[in-house]
């Protein structure tokens, strides 16, 4: 007697789906957010904020334009919550060098040369967050402002670190530590926009072992 194989029901086109095969709506919408804002991040890099507009990310997402106005309210919202969730800002922790009693037991040159070369690797450790610095010196989008307001955390962080370094010679500290960090802003810009700078390959680490050494005598020079 040949046993015949169970016969496997085909659901019609209008059946309902049961509760274990729907897919969860809460899913859904934390994977096509998660596809925005990945979009988002990559036009970013790529274009530059001043490049970025509710099309090109919905296109790069492949994703019904009107899911952008759905679950961000716009092309702000979302780049507001790519800010939040993704954006990766250096701190002050990390530029101290992430233990603080060990950069309290440091003098006030090596806690200052420190934080420089620390910041340097923070800038080149992200591309995304130095291409919005450098696209913030162009023409103001709906964008950039977002952006400008954000990126201002560096400065703050660093302005927090020197001011608790302060030991009666704040001026002169605080302008040094300005011409680096304008300096470094610069490089680190130019590093992802047109590398090629005063004969040196921004790039490369040989360059940035170059510019590190420059630091390292203007601070010998000018700090007890």
């Amino acid at each position: 007697m040949t046993t015949k194989a169970p016969v496997k029901k085909h659901r019609g086109k209008s059946e309902p789906r049961t509760p274990a095969e729907r897919p969860s709506g809460r899913r859904n919408r934390e994977h096509t957010e998660q596809l925005l804002l990945d979009a988002c991040e990559r036009l970013l890099v790529r274009d530059g904020p001043d490049g970025i507009g509710v099309n090109n990310v919905v296109e790069e997402a492949g994703v019904g334009k009107e899911l952008i106005y759905r679950y961000f309210g716009g092309l702000p919202g979302l780049v507001k919550a790519w800010l939040l969730r993704s954006a990766n800002w250096p701190t002050a922790l990390e530029l101290v060098g992430g233990d603080v009693q060990a950069f309290a037991e440091l003098s006030l040159r090596e806690q200052f040369r420190k934080v420089q070369h620390n910041y340097i690797y923070a800038l080149r450790s992200r591309p995304v967050i130095t291409r919005i610095m450098a696209s913030e010196l162009m023409a103001a989008t709906e964008v950039t402002v977002i952006l400008e307001d954000a990126s201002d955390k560096i400065a703050r962080e660093l302005t927090k670190i020197f001011r608790e370094l302060d030991q009666g010679d704040h001026e002169d500290i605080v302008s040094l530590s300005f011409v680096f960090y304008c300096m470094t802003n610069y490089l680190c810009m130019r590093a992802v926009t047109s590398p090629h700078c005063f004969g040196m390959d921004l790039s490369k680490d040989k360059s940035w072992q170059r510019i590190e050494g420059t630091i390292d005598r203007v601070i010998d020079r000018f700090l007890p």
